[in-house]
């Protein structure tokens, strides 16, 4: 038997199922796409900056291209502060740089709702499967159950429940392996900014 044939023996609910998983994989490529371009921004303004002097420079730079890069953005607060409080500074940073890593993490959380919906979905057209079964029973049962119709039934209801697992699972190992991603890069994003307050301190204004 197919998995097509094995999908249509499992209601409507399958359909739903289907859709989650279109939409996790959707949210995980876009995740991912996000968080590549963010890296290569931050790569980018990184190596631009690194080969700079002067202060006017550096300033130039991030207006140019700051704007585009979570980590312009945070050292926009830095070289571009009039402010003399350096603690004042770093909050700022680290404002920058949180909201910046929202952003990155919007639509995450329906990945989440996703992986622990999925099972219980397929947990529930097993149930409403079962119920038919039982009431197939309770109809036959003055002229003999057939145990054919009976185990037909049973499994039929349980394709529900397996599609749902698959689907909770997949939806976590992305999440899961975003999560960590986001967390190496609020982690580069950290060492940046002390690299960066090191080398304000030096550079020439």
């Amino acid at each position: 038997m197919s998995i097509f044939s094995l999908f249509l023996r499992g209601g409507i609910l399958m359909y739903v199922l289907l859709l989650l998983s279109i939409a996790a994989v959707a949210i995980a490529i876009d995740k991912y796409r996000s968080l590549k371009i963010a890296r290569k921004a931050n790569a980018k303004i990184a190596s631009l900056i690194s080969q700079q002097e002067k202060l006017d420079n550096v300033r130039a730079i991030l207006r140019v291209y700051g704007i585009d890069s979570p980590l312009g953005v945070m050292l926009d607060k830095l070289y571009n502060s009039e402010d003399v409080d350096m603690e004042l500074v770093k909050e700022s940073m680290e404002t920058a740089a949180e909201s910046e890593i929202l952003k990155l993490e919007k639509g995450m959380g329906w990945l989440s709702t996703i992986a622990a919906i999925a099972p219980l979905i397929g947990f529930l057209g097993t149930v409403t499967g079962m119920v038919r079964v039982f009431m197939n029973i309770q109809g036959q049962s003055q002229n003999g159950i057939d145990i054919n119709i009976l185990a037909g039934g049973i499994w039929e209801a349980l394709i529900t429940t397996v599609g749902g697992l698959i689907v909770g699972i997949v939806a976590i190992v992305l999440y899961n392996d975003l999560v960590q991603h986001l967390e190496n890069f609020a982690k580069d994003m950290q060492e940046k900014a002390v690299e960066h307050l090191v080398r304000y301190q030096k550079i020439e204004r």
